[in-house]
């Protein structure tokens, strides 16, 4: 059942949310203010840049109006070169003022009116130099000529004036919004740092409550780990207890259970030895009582073997299974050749494992393949590897007799089969081995199958099986 929240957790969620969304509005009017001094600080730059340009062209027309009277009145050329140089660096500055955009839209048809009063001056300074070049004698100073000179510079002068006080205007407007949006921008820092020492606050007192409340958590967990702790030794002992009632029953079986087989077995052999005539017919059953006893020890065999997988499980190496295959049909030669089976195979990996169940688990599966085998048909088994992200796949395909899939969970149990003993011989065992095998290196193991159509047992094998408990017992 989920807890309640209390009023007090809900005024704290709503305070803290009420704090992030003050923080929130105000960090998109600081973007808004930013922005905003950004632009202004930008026009301000524009417009500063435009009154120097406006300096810098008139500078360079008084320049030229400089070199052209001191080449007059001397008529030395020498004075002609600050003349040429402002020439140069008129077009330039005009050029330069032209690539600033103002915001004052009468300032574009004045910089036109402006250049074409220049170049009207230009003009005239050029047809002065060209007249005293042909006649050194004429009098340039004369009231006319000086007059002249002085109109065309002071309209220059006029228009270049009424420029900069609008320019000047302007960036006193600019600078007005300027100081506005720094002072906007600096009350919303100082919002922001208020918010901000206020929420660090809400947080710092929520952990402070928080740590209390795990710490008190943390004890009570600590007290329930350790009563689990507890249980959890009662259990393990008890498992012990279990496995080595089970490692007991694992030895009785191994030497008291077979002695009284051996003894039967063997007292059968001298009864048919000594007294077959005197028995007659009665030899039959001494007969059929050593085959009971010789299921009986294979069953018993079997079962210690099923057990072993985990009471005498060795820790895992690197196997190469190449090498435990190689073993494998060495001790199944004999079987291969006397049904002439034909085995292909691909190259195996090096796996993570249980060496000796290794060779179990393959020695189970192939001897199935050439025991359930139709009558007269020669096995065929195909034993194949492939690698997938994080698994190697196993497959060995058989031609035998099949089974029905619908068995396919019964097959793996102990003790179950298929046919009758005397059409197959074992203990239906095998596979149950084969599972447990597998299960223990964290793999799977699946079949398919078809009546008369061979089955495919398909081994699912981890590259990195999980850590195994290993158990030893020297006397199994």
């Amino acid at each position: 059942m989920m807890k309640q929240i209390s009023v007090l957790q809900r005024v704290w969620i709503v305070s803290i949310v009420t704090l992030i969304l003050l923080l929130g509005i105000n960090a998109v009017q600081s973007y808004r203010a930013i922005e905003e001094l950004v632009d202004n600080e930008q026009r301000t730059s524009t417009t500063k840049s435009i009154l120097r340009a406006i300096k810098d062209v008139f500078s360079s027309v008084q320049d030229a109006e400089l070199g052209l009277r001191g080449f007059l009145i001397t008529g030395k050329a020498d004075h002609l070169r600050p003349y040429f140089t402002s020439l140069e660096n008129i077009q330039e500055h005009i050029s330069q003022l032209r690539s600033f955009h103002s915001e004052l839209p009468e300032q574009r048809s004045r910089v036109d009116e402006l250049e074409e009063a220049i170049l009207e001056r230009l003009e005239q300074m050029t047809e002065h130099i060209n007249q005293h070049s042909k006649n050194s004698e004429l009098d340039w100073l004369s009231s006319s000529n000086m007059l002249a000179s002085h109109e065309s510079l002071s309209s220059i002068r006029d228009l270049v004036t009424r420029m900069e006080e609008a320019e000047y205007q302007l960036l006193e407007v600019q600078s007005r919004q300027a100081r506005v949006s720094r002072k906007t921008v600096m009350q919303t820092i100082v919002v922001a740092n208020g918010l901000g020492l206020l929420l660090i606050a809400f947080i710092a007192v929520l952990l402070y409550r928080g740590i209390g409340r795990q710490q008190m958590e943390a004890m009570q967990l600590e007290a329930m780990v350790e009563q689990r702790t507890r249980e959890l030794q009662l259990y393990s002992d008890e498992l012990k207890r279990s496995n080595r009632e089970l490692q007991d029953f694992a030895f009785v079986a191994s030497h008291d259970l077979q002695e009284p087989l051996r003894k039967i077995r063997t007292f059968g052999d001298r009864l048919k030895s000594r007294y077959a005539e005197q028995l007659g017919d009665g030899a039959d059953y001494i007969i059929r009582m050593q085959s009971a006893a010789v299921r009986m020890s294979n069953l018993i065999d079997d079962l210690l073997t099923f057990s072993r997988v985990t009471t005498r499980a060795k820790p895992f190496v690197d196997v190469k299974l190449e090498e435990v295959l190689d073993e494998v049909l060495d001790n199944l030669s004999v079987r291969i050749e006397e049904t002439r089976a034909v085995i292909e195979r691909d190259p195996l990996p090096v796996v993570k494992g249980d060496a000796s169940q290794m060779k179990q688990l393959l020695q189970n599966i192939l001897s199935n393949a050439l025991k359930f085998i139709p009558p007269g048909v020669h096995p065929h088994i195909q034993i194949r590897c492939e690698q997938t992200q994080s698994r190697y796949c196993l497959q060995i395909v058989d031609n035998g007799i099949g089974f029905d899939e619908q068995y396919l969970e019964k097959i793996f149990t102990p003790f179950q089969r298929l046919h009758g003993k005397d059409q197959y011989q074992g203990t239906g065992i095998g596979l149950a081995i084969c599972r447990r095998i597998v299960e223990r290196h964290g793999g799977e193991i699946h079949a398919r199958s078809e009546p008369g159509a061979g089955a495919t047992f398909i081994l699912d094998i981890p590259f990195n099986p999980p850590v195994q408990v290993v158990t030893e017992n020297a006397a199994l």
